[in-house]
């Protein structure tokens, strides 16, 4: 079975379990009689396995796989990478179709489309200007080499950047005063954040992984600060890797309703045991489906957080795009002057 789809300039084939992609491009030249013609010539970009693709994320400068917890692999560089994404997924949608079922790699990219088209280029950059000029090289019958995560350049001019405040984090003021329109959004999707709080007037966003110490000692504080503002939780595996993955994918698994509950659950002394009145779904294609679908959520938080050059877990970013102290958390009277002062700031 072949399946090919094609979106503008790309082209994605589906043929004997690999995955590959070319674009096309506008070549000239000079025929023997002194005419010019142009020829469409074609640029091999990627191929993967089908039974082994990463996760496709769409940052500032192009599409990215990413292999593992601290590896993202540049596929291709260009403003047209979202275009290329959805070639990818619509050739694996196609696939899932003839096979009468979601597999998991129409899933993940089909989440990571939709990351990439409204979140992506907001929510894992911190800025972003022009991009690149096009950069593909020649197919690869497996996955490049992973190559280690560094974080995204702050692109924002010289003279126009603000300085980083002395806190640790080394992202500019600049930078972070556009944050919390992009939190906002990637939050209101449903699919990245555990909400432990809403119906207040200020909220506070919290990059946090259950087996980090430092998140575990401020889990209280963060309830108690739950009911003086909205706490949204991004749940990354910074610390626990895969520990921090099995412990957190039931949780992304349920309803964003009932995710606090589940949140609070790893952190009780009875952790690991199943959330009373949490009926697990009987069907294990929906079971796997939904775990793609979780797990590719968690990826896209982990790119943001190195996107957002946090230096450590819990790393609390109040919607005026200040970092919160942890000694602030810990006092509900420190938190509302904190807040008050932000206020007062703005004006």
């Amino acid at each position: 079975m072949t399946i090919i789809r094609k979106e503008g300039l790309f082209v994605a084939e589906i043929s004997e379990g690999l995955l590959s992609t070319r674009r096309f491009i506008a070549e000239q030249g000079w025929g023997k009689g002194g005419e010019s013609y142009t020829n469409c010539a074609c640029l091999p970009l990627f191929t993967f396995s089908v039974s082994q693709l990463p996760w496709f994320v769409v940052h500032g400068d192009g599409l990215y796989a990413q292999n593992a917890h601290d590896a993202l692999t540049p596929l291709y560089r260009g403003e047209d990478a979202a275009q290329l994404l959805e070639c990818v997924t619509n050739a694996l949608r196609s696939t899932s179709k003839r096979r009468r079922r979601w597999g998991r790699g129409s899933l993940i990219a089909a989440v990571l489309l939709a990351a990439s088209a409204a979140v992506s280029l907001s929510f894992l950059s911190p800025h972003y200007s022009e991009r690149p000029e096009l950069q593909a090289g020649p197919v690869n019958l497996t996955p490049p080499a992973p190559v280690p995560a560094s974080p995204v350049r702050d692109e924002t001019p010289a003279g126009q950047q603000g300085a980083a405040p002395s806190d640790g984090w080394s992202l500019s003021a600049t930078a972070r005063a556009t944050l919390p329109a992009k939190l906002r959004s990637a939050a209101s999707r449903g699919l990245f954040t555990v909400p432990l709080s809403s119906g207040h007037d200020r909220t506070l966003y919290v990059f946090a992984d259950p087996l980090c110490t430092n998140c575990q000692r401020m889990e209280r504080h963060l309830e108690t600060a739950a009911g003086m503002v909205n706490v949204v939780i991004f749940p990354v595996t910074i610390e626990g890797r895969n520990d921090s993955m099995q412990m957190l994918t039931p949780v992304m698994l349920m309803p964003e309703a009932e995710r606090a509950a589940g949140w609070k659950h790893l952190f009780s002394a009875d952790a690991g045991m199943p959330v009373p009145g949490r009926t697990q779904d009987a069907s294990p294609v929906a079971d796997k489906e939904k775990t793609e679908l979780a797990q590719g959520a968690l990826g896209v938080n982990e790119v943001a957080y190195r996107a957002y050059r946090l230096p450590g877990t819990p790393w609390t970013i109040s919607d005026d795009g200040r970092y919160v102290p942890q000694a602030v958390l810990s006092s509900p009277g420190a938190l509302e002057a904190f807040l008050k002062e932000g206020e007062a700031d703005g004006q």
